[in-house]
């Protein structure tokens, strides 16, 4: 159960988040990360779903002027809209899920309910999928799905081929086809219509667009292939390209207009390649790109084009996004452009409809928001989702890098859809917010003064409470710009505030050490403002240039005018500053290999705690480690874990007590299963440890009431936040908050009682530290006991 903001575009007023609606509320600024899919209503062109690559979906009911997130328990792959019903769609991802009421609520239809034995949540990145034996199904996503425009008992679907994440490789395929399944009552039973060559479905067609209703065309990156419905047999047909990347079509008064894009290459001295068309549903195609390759011979280097979008009603429409145009009178002039092209005339010509080289929008012709006024309009690219009504050639949704757009008029003009710019000059999101957060943080003399640190978008701030949010970027490099990792206020010193950013994001997540010369190729540091986060200066001297760093923490014991920090350099260890930051040094003594430092604590007698992250360094796994120091960091010494336990991920500790330490594991595989992970327990500053929470949960980290250090919040990556009132030994599940991917849960130092729930792409949730007790899950038939059995603890 989540909020989303609604309101006028450009003059709502705000109000801080309060939580007293009994619903956790999205805070932020809005937009921020990748977008995908937009797939609109064929009966209402407001109403639209989108989603993102983490985790959460989306639906809008007033084109785009409001969102509402969706949580399907990992990421959308595909919707689709019933032509005939109108208030039925479908969601697809390791599971197909269908809602009557427009997107409100859902169920899951695929797999049935009563087949799932488990549901499992794997790998370092927790990949999602339901347990029931089906080796079909079980490993793969659900690519695309469509509904039988002139029988909506009919469903098709189509399955990725079947991989398997690997924490410290890319994913590795296990086949080469696609499966294909039919259903002919709306997903109460299926059938297998085979399986077709390729990685990915591109697009499913419906035979009765051809007058043909018992087959269907499948298209995926490497084939097209017809199937009966009835007797399964198939005929393949040839494609004008050896791989895809992209297929659409649409049936209208003179029939059906299939389209299909390649990479244009020049192998042969000639291009070849772009966008195909077939006006015989896929027996034969032509070249579509007139006009698409006229500045190539001059510029050196052909154009590409990443994705397409059809009018179902009108195909002889098509949106065209182009990621890379070469354009220039003279060689000495050439620029790359990029943005969006359209054809009235199925691909006989085309013109641009929205132009950009990085710096400017050709025409002027896009009005947009924050993205545009801290960036320009290179940042967010082209799109990579073109979604066109299937009623409306004119009106057209795009998803980019960091926004989604629509245009009314047929692509004269464009407009933003993620977040409203308030009378006092701040933003506030729409609810289509799609970054992630590392914390919350508050300033010590003015309680409606605080940050979000954010990967992508760097740093926001707010003086209204949370109302309204604007960027703190003044004076930070720019190549540090992608990811503001933590800051931290002087307690007695009014405005001074120092932050650490990397350019290499989403750490600890083992996934950003797939890339060759991780620690060399980044670049970050510390910046210091003294004027409340308006302006910041570099303070890195005696700290390499590229040195990615994900934490700092102050001693508050040190004199104001000579604060001792420290600094988490990830692959350099610890940097310690006790000038305030004006000068660095290491302060690495014993830690040995791992120096992929990721947290520090220190406790009120001055004891210093230290997580290394878990890291890949030559094509070796290193497990994380906890660390101590006794004596400012000038020598460490290594905390006992036990043994399954490699990737410490946060460290609390009681108030009252100290001595009694909360440490946040994450799992890894091991024998089938995710083990060393969960929260553990030690009562004796960390000679012992216990497990409080099961050790198959990825816990990213855990938070104790200021005002009753007994209860304690954890937030996963499990789509789950989990609360006990006894220090650990049962638990209960907050209820209204699903986001897959959870970071770091933060009570709010102003109003007891209230929670923020940072996370990995859905910015930050704000609710009730004791969840919504009753709140409906986004799942009608989602069970808990899937994934959590009947868990309530440890116990003892």
């Amino acid at each position: 159960m989540v909020s989303g903001c609604a309101g006028p575009k450009e003059s709502a007023d705000k109000t801080p988040p309060s939580g007293e609606t009994g619903r956790w509320e999205v805070i932020g600024p809005g937009g921020g990360g990748s977008m995908f899919t937009p797939t609109v209503d064929p009966a209402d062109p407001e109403h639209v779903f989108l989603r993102c690559d983490m985790t959460g979906a989306y639906v809008t009911f007033d084109g785009g002027s409001s969102w509402k997130m969706l949580n399907l328990r990992t990421v959308v792959q595909d919707f689709a809209f019933d032509p005939l019903q109108p208030d039925r769609a479908y969601a697809a991802n390791q599971g197909l899920y269908v809602t009557e009421d427009r997107g409100l609520n859902w169920r899951l239809i695929y797999p049935s309910p009563d087949k799932i034995l488990a549901e499992r949540m794997v790998n370092d990145h927790a990949a999602q999928y339901y347990q029931t034996g089906d080796s079909l199904t079980e490993f793969s996503l659900i690519d695309k799905v469509r509904v039988d425009p002139e029988n909506s008992d009919r469903l098709y679907a189509g399955w990725a081929a079947l991989s398997v994440s690997r924490d410290s490789l890319p994913p590795l395929a296990l086949g080469d086809s696609t499966a294909i399944l039919y259903s002919a009552d709306r997903g109460a039973s299926w059938r297998k219509l085979g399986r077709v060559f390729g990685r990915h479905v591109l697009a499913l067609f419906p035979g009765s667009w051809r007058d043909k209703p018992d087959e269907v065309t499948v298209v995926t990156d490497r084939a097209c292939v017809r199937i009966s419905t009835v007797d399964l047999k198939r005929e393949e047909l040839r494609l004008p390209a050896e791989s895809l990347i992209a297929a659409a079509g649409g049936k209208g008064e003179k029939g059906s207009v299939l389209y299909v894009l390649s990479s244009f290459d020049n192998a042969s001295g000639k291009p070849a390649g772009g966008v195909f068309r077939s006006t015989d549903s896929g027996a034969s195609w032509e070249a579509a790109n007139a006009g698409l390759l006229e500045d190539w011979k001059l510029n050196g280097k052909l154009p590409f084009f990443n994705t397409l979008g059809v009018c179902e009603s009108v195909p002889e429409a098509v949106y065209l996004s182009c990621r890379s145009y070469r354009a220039g009178k003279a060689p000495e002039e050439l620029k790359e452009h990029f943005g969006v092209l359209k054809s009235l005339d199925a691909g006989r010509s085309w013109e641009w409809v929205y132009r950009s080289d990085g710096n400017r929008v050709f025409g002027d012709n896009y009005r947009g928001s924050w993205m545009v006024e801290s960036y320009g309009p290179g940042y967010t690219g082209n799109p990579h989702g073109l979604g066109v009504s299937p009623a409306n050639p004119d009106i057209c949704y795009s998803t980019d890098y960091g926004r989604a757009s629509r245009t009314l008029d047929g692509g004269k003009t464009w407009e933003q859809l993620y977040a409203d710019k308030l009378p006092g000059g701040g933003y506030s999101t729409r609810g289509l917010d799609v970054t992630t957060c590392y914390g919350v943080h508050f300033d010590p003399f003015d309680k409606n003064h605080l940050f979000i640190t954010y990967t992508d978008i760097g740093l926001f701030q707010s003086h209204d409470g949370g109302a309204s949010w604007v960027h703190s970027l003044k004076g930070v490099p720019e190549d540090w710009w992608n990811t503001c990792y933590w800051l931290v206020f002087d307690p007695s010193v009014k405005d001074r505030i120092w932050s650490v950013w990397g350019n290499g994001h989403d750490l600890p997540r083992l996934k950003m050490f797939r890339r060759p010369g991780f620690v060399d190729n980044f670049q970050g540091g510390v910046a210091l403002s003294e004027d409340g986060g308006r302006t910041w200066r570099r303070v890195t001297s005696g700290m390499p240039d590229n040195t990615d760093c994900t934490h700092i923490l102050l001693d508050p014991s040190s004199p104001a005018e000579a604060r001792t920090l420290y600094v988490c350099g990830t692959g350099r260890g610890v940097f310690k500053s006790t000038d305030s930051g004006a000068s660095w040094k290491t302060a690495n003594q014993d830690l040995g290999e791992n120096l992929y430092s990721w947290e520090t604590v220190r406790l009120p007698d001055g004891t210093l705690y230290l997580l290394m992250m878990r890291a890949l360094k030559d094509d070796r796994i290193l497990g994380g480690g906890l660390y101590r120091s006794k004596d400012g960091a000038e020598n460490w010494s290594q905390v006992e874990l036990p043994m399954d336990v490699t990737g410490p991920n946060g460290l609390t500790f009681d108030p009252e007590d100290p001595e009694v330490l909360y440490l946040s594991c994450w799992p890894r595989p091991s024998g089938g299963m995710e083990r060393g992970g969960g929260l553990l327990r030690s009562v004796d500053g960390g000679k012992s440890w216990k497990r409080i929470f099961r050790g198959d949960t990825h816990v990213y980290a855990a938070a104790l009431d200021p005002a009753n250090p007994e209860t304690v919040i954890i937030n996963t990556f499990d789509s789950a936040a989990f609360r006990s009132e006894d220090r650990g030994l049962t638990w209960r599940r907050l209820e209204g908050y699903d986001f897959k991917w959870g970071h770091r849960p933060i009570f709010d130092p102003h109003h007891p009682g209230m929670l923020y729930l940072t996370t990995f792409g859905g910015s930050v949730f704000y609710g009730p530290a004791t969840g919504v007790p009753g709140a409906k899950e986004t799942i009608e038939n989602w069970t808990p006991t899937w994934r959590w059995d009947d868990y309530t603890g440890e116990g003892e």
